[in-house]
Formats: C-alpha cells, sequence, structure tokens
C-alpha cells in the first residue's frame, strides 16, 4: 500500500495494483490528492522503515514518477518494488535539487510537509 499525507486536502492510500489505472507521475497522483500550495516538502518512506528522505517538492514535481511493474508483472522486489521511486534524466548524488538517494526503493509512503524533515538511514559515503 502507497499512503500519500501530509499537505494534501486529506490523506490516501493506494494499492499498487491500482496504479495501473492512474498517471503515475507523482504531480498527478499529488494533484489528484488535492496538493496544497502549503507543501514544500515531500518526505520518501520506504515500507520497511528504515529509509525516509526529504526533498524538495518542485523537482519531484517535475521529474519522478511511480514505477510499480515490469513488463506486465508486478515490480519485484529485487529491483525495488512493489512501488519505486525514479526521475526522469541524470540525477547525480548529492545534486543541489535533488538527490539520487530519492530513488525509493519499496516506497510506502509520501508526506508533503511544510518544511524539511529529518532523513532516516540516508547517509551519503
Amino acid at each position: 500500500m502507497l499512503i500519500i499525507e501530509g499537505e494534501l486536502d486529506g490523506p490516501r492510500s493506494i494499492d499498487p495494483t491500482d496504479l495501473r489505472r492512474l498517471p503515475v507521475q507523482i504531480d498527478d497522483v499529488l494533484a489528484q490528492s488535492g496538493l496544497r500550495p502549503s507543501g514544500r516538502f515531500a518526505t520518501l518512506a520506504s515500507g520497511d522503515g528504515k529509509f525516509a528522505i526529504s526533498v524538495p517538492l518542485q523537482p519531484l514535481l517535475e521529474r519522478a514518477m511511480l514505477v510499480y511493474r515490469k513488463g506486465d508483472a508486478p515490480l519485484p522486489l529485487s529491483k525495488g518494488g512493489p512501488v519505486r521511486l525514479l526521475f526522469t534524466g541524470k540525477v547525480e548524488c548529492e545534486a543541489p535539487d535533488i538527490d539520487a538517494c530519492a530513488m525509493v526503493k519499496g516506497l510506502a509512503r509520501i508526506r508533503v510537509t511544510v518544511e524539511r524533515e529529518p532523513d532516516v538511514g540516508h547517509v551519503h559515503h
């Protein structure tokens, strides 16, 4: 289950199998959830609770998509399933606009916030 919450008209839960009926770009999914103008950041969290990263909302809206299948099959766990966030174009580690680490595997929660939240398990080596 993918939970979308925070600076929205209301929280929303989306089953990965239901993503087939929705636009998979983040901007569309958040718009359908009633994204409020006060949202400036998004915390992207894995389902196991071991990883979360807070990123500026604008590059996420412009370049992110949700991947939930490989061909006609669900996206395998080994590839970051059941839902993985990916970006279009080149994304660098520790880039000023969006960090490559934001391509979260096993994405389970998107929380839109006014302020940046602390990261969990996000360390650059």
